[in-house]
């Protein structure tokens, strides 16, 4: 029996309770029990399970190292769990990853200052294992001869982690799962991307010029062309009676790299694995299309936007550091649309803004910080830098429209964001998370402007009322500027005479006006 559970068999058990025991305690002061909690709480148990039996097999072979590694890397996987619950009270998921693989270490640094808490401190009791290295962080003395007896319970312990669902809560599996939809999903989208040429795209119109701007984390709540109390909107209040302002759009996902591929593909809730991209419509009905943006076009890996931006004839980023103090401000984007708009080619332009991404103060120049003071409570002083940055986009979009009316072309405008941001609107919190969404961060501006000379598509119908998630933006989108193909759907777009509405389904499968009902009576 000696050899089947000996004092460092013992010592390895404590190792691997301790981050567990501190993690829920961590959990308990700092938040409340939620549902998960527990829930969580056993897949930690049956991961530490999982690592005793493996560390146990691995040192039956004298595989000290990696028995050494699995132990850290269990530490440091309860370590990123506690530090997200910590900060945002929501469990890791598949968001977080493909965020990070768009994103770069500017930005990480960024998103770490911004939401730096003191509690985190608290995470340095992590460590507190390393103080007694000599004593208890020692494996050499775990061997077994008995290697069925932990080939057999590790098997087990496995297959009750994923059985029982507690495996939705593995970090590792979330990980390991979501990386391969991710590069999945970038491999259909190239797919796509090279076949393109075949797309047989007709027109029915004759119009010169589209501008699509895409903005970024602008929530509609905060906007006063849309009943907000802070005029935050001048520039476009002034042009209401020439722009449609539609009142009930909600994007499909809070997170900007799940929105936008919804958004710029014909993938939707109904047909989650659909690969087409929106630019290779417009480039083969005779388009040419420009990619203008300040945002980086690469992250940690090709940024998932670049990629459905890859079929573009022209494609300018004036963004290479992401988010650091020095970032340009939206207005350098304007010189490049005059220089587009000049050309006599008929061409679609997308503009993809910074917008209001955090930190919210660092995307105005100061002449646009018009709201607050330094004596403002932190919530308000972040409240106000959002509306400064709502601001700056009001007016960013006002130049827009100008310099397009201006060179008298058959022409629109469209603006959407991407999704928005809680400000403290309904919860003492402010940015977007997946796992702990609100209607602030679905609820986003959709706005469109024609030319008097804009030729209007067969079933055109402006109705700014309609229930409308962007999902469906390239069926919308294709309508609008008359094109047909086999892959559109003239009964998702939002500007027919036909438009079908249909459920919007968003956080765990609710529909949207169910999901909104929850925080109206909390």
């Amino acid at each position: 029996m000696k050899k089947l559970f000996n004092i460092c068999k013992g010592k390895l058990l404590i190792l691997l309770a301790y981050p567990i025991i501190l993690s829920f305690s961590l959990e308990l002061y700092f938040q409340e029990i939620g549902y998960s909690t527990f829930k969580n709480l056993q897949a930690n148990i049956l991961l530490a399970l999982i690592v005793f039996f493996a560390i146990n097999f691995l040192m039956s072979f004298k595989f000290k190292f990696v028995s050494k590694l699995s132990l850290i890397i269990f530490y440091v996987i309860l370590l990123i769990e506690t530090s997200i619950f910590l900060l945002f009270k929501t469990r890791f998921n598949a968001s977080y990853l493909f965020v990070l693989l768009n994103t770069n270490l500017a930005e990480i640094k960024e998103f770490s200052l911004v939401y730096y808490s003191s509690r985190l401190l608290c995470l340095i009791l992590f460590a507190l294992p390393v103080l007694f290295k000599n004593k208890i962080f020692t494996l050499d003395s775990c061997k077994s001869n008995f290697v069925f007896f932990n080939l057999l319970p590790l098997v087990v312990c496995v297959s009750v982690l994923k059985f029982s669902g507690l495996i939705v809560y593995n970090l590792p599996y979330i990980v390991v799962k979501s990386y391969f939809q991710y590069t999945k999903q970038i491999d259909s989208i190239e797919q796509f991307n090279n076949n393109a040429k075949t797309l047989d795209v007709t027109s029915t119109t004759n119009n010169d010029l589209l501008v699509i701007v895409i903005g970024e984390s602008a929530t509609r709540q905060h906007m006063s062309i849309y009943g907000y109390e802070k005029n935050t909107t001048p520039y476009l209040n002034r042009l209401k009676n020439t722009i449609s302002v539609y009142s009930d759009v909600i994007s499909s996902q809070v997170y900007t790299t799940g929105s936008l591929v919804d958004a710029l593909t014909l993938k939707n809730r109904e047909n989650p694995y659909k690969n087409e991209t929106l630019i290779p419509f417009f480039k083969n009905a005779g388009y040419k299309v420009s990619w203008l943006s300040n945002q980086r076009p690469v992250g940690v890996h090709d940024n998932m936007i670049s990629r459905l931006s890859s079929t573009a004839d022209n494609k300018i980023y004036l963004t290479f550091n992401d988010f650091r103090d020095n970032t340009s401000f939206d207005e350098v984007l304007l010189p490049l649309l005059d220089d587009r708009i000049k050309s006599k080619e008929k061409q679609v332009i997308f503009i993809h803004l910074s917008g209001s991404h955090y930190d919210y103060e660092k995307r105005i120049p100061k002449s646009f910080k018009y709201f607050g003071s330094s004596g403002d409570q932190h919530n308000q002083k972040v409240i106000n830098a959002y509306d400064n940055s709502i601001l700056y986009t009001d007016y960013i979009l006002s130049e827009i429209i100008k310099k397009v009316d201006k060179v008298n072309l058959k022409s629109a405008v469209v603006y959407f964001s991407d999704h928005g941001d809680e400000v403290y609107d309904t919860r003492n919190f402010f940015g977007h998370f997946q796992n702990k969404p609100t209607p602030a961060m679905y609820e986003i501006p959709f706005l469109v402007w024609t030319s008097s000379t804009f030729e209007k598509p067969e079933n055109f119908e402006i109705d700014t009322c309609r229930k409308y998630m962007l999902d469906d933006l390239p069926h919308s989108l294709t309508h609008f500027f008359g094109l047909k193909n086999k892959f559109l759907i003239e009964e998702r777009s939002v500007f027919s005479k036909k438009f079908e509405p249909r459920l919007r389904k968003v956080y765990r499968g609710l529909d949207y006006s169910k999901f909104k009902k929850q925080f109206m009576y909390e």
